[in-house]
């Protein structure tokens, strides 16, 4: 069958499923009653949720031996991360470095930028239509760089409550929407998801939609996001590389400078567009000359980078490169990391002191 991937989108009061195995040539939704397209499943909890999801999933793939499987939510809240990531491993079985957290706005971006060339080309819009409230985002793609930066706008007044109005308000209220968005935009394309546009209220608001773009509806663009991505996590598919810019993504490059290696050597601990909450990497290295390990932070776009040097003060006096360093890097925050490094010694020659090294850096 080959790689088996999974997206969910995790939503308030209803969940979807996407999965990817070796005879589908992209994101399969999985309806709840076979040959409809009934993909809607109530959440009620994430552990109920999951355990509906196991049974729905059964005859695509085992689960538990998935490559990847991505959680697309609305907000990353403190404490979710951990939450869902310890619910998945007990009720599907599926490892933590195999499970992914992103927001919609990157499921978004990442469903986009798998579509052909030219749907992506200028900017795409996203109308999203879910209980009473209507909002938009814009996706922006610099395909100027290397890789593309993507980044997903989103402003208050973009947000139109629609509870109570009738079907020319609606219309109306959609309508000022559309103009204030596409008023200064170059849009080739625009997607309406959320049970909202189920009903035919908004025939004026789609004229205008549909003037020179085109106009996709429907409401599974989030989990095959989270499809699209667990595939790229799992390797399975090659779109053009590109860094998507959410809130919560780091905007460094954390590098590790390495002397022995020639005078501006760097060895790249983690990548920016990283998500803080997955940043983390660690590495050993051997001590060329002075008891300095120095990291650099080179930002991905616009300021200058800097360097920041952890003194290991009171480390025992060795020849060069008869020191070997545990070095660690996590990210607290999105603009705070944590740098560890642990003095192991060399062999028996050179017994570990058990002397640990830590300092926090803020990244602005």
């Amino acid at each position: 069958m080959g790689q088996f991937v999974v997206g969910f989108d995790l939503g308030k009061e209803y969940s979807q499923i996407c999965c990817w195995n070796g005879t589908s040539n992209g994101p399969v939704s999985i309806s709840v009653v076979p040959g409809a397209e009934k993909y809607r499943i109530p959440t009620e909890n994430l552990g109920l949720f999951l355990k509906k999801a196991l049974r729905l999933i059964k005859p695509y793939g085992k689960i538990h031996e998935a490559a990847a499987v991505v959680f697309s939510v609305e907000t990353l809240e403190e404490g979710m991360v951990e939450q869902i990531k310890r619910t998945a491993m007990q009720m599907i079985g599926v490892p933590e470095s195999r499970i992914y957290i992103q927001t919609r706005q990157e499921s978004f971006c990442a469903y986009v930028l798998n579509q052909p060339k030219e749907i992506w080309r200028h900017q795409a819009v996203l109308f999203d239509y879910e209980g009473e409230l209507l909002r938009g985002m814009v996706l922006n793609v610099n395909p100027h760089t290397t890789p593309y930066l993507a980044r997903v706008e989103c402003e208050e007044k973009w947000e139109k409550p629609l509870s109570g109005l009738q079907q020319p308000e609606k219309n109306e209220a959609f309508q000022e929407l559309i103009r204030e968005i596409f008023s200064s935009r170059p849009v080739t394309a625009v997607y309406l998801v959320g049970e909202g546009f189920e009903e035919k209220w908004y025939e004026d608001s789609l004229k205008l939609l549909c003037n020179g773009r085109r106009v996709f509806a429907g409401n599974n663009l989030y989990a095959k996001g989270a499809c699209y991505r667990a595939a790229q996590m799992a390797n399975r598919v090659m779109t053009a590389a590109y860094v998507f810019l959410g809130a919560d993504k780091i905007s460094y490059n954390v590098c590790l400078r390495t002397p022995g290696a020639g005078k501006n050597s760097m060895y790249t601990l983690l990548n920016a567009g990283e998500s803080w909450y997955e940043a983390k990497a660690w590495c050993e290295a051997l001590l060329y000359d002075e008891p300095v390990v120095e990291f650099l932070f080179q930002p991905m776009q616009g300021a200058e980078g800097f360097k920041e040097s952890l003194s290991l003060e009171g480390l025992p006096d060795r020849p060069s490169r008869a020191t070997r360093l545990h070095i660690e890097v996590e990210f607290l925050r999105v603009d705070r990391l944590r740098l560890e490094v642990r003095d192991m010694g060399f062999g028996e020659l050179f017994p570990s002191s058990d002397l640990c090294w830590t300092e926090e850096v803020e990244l602005t």
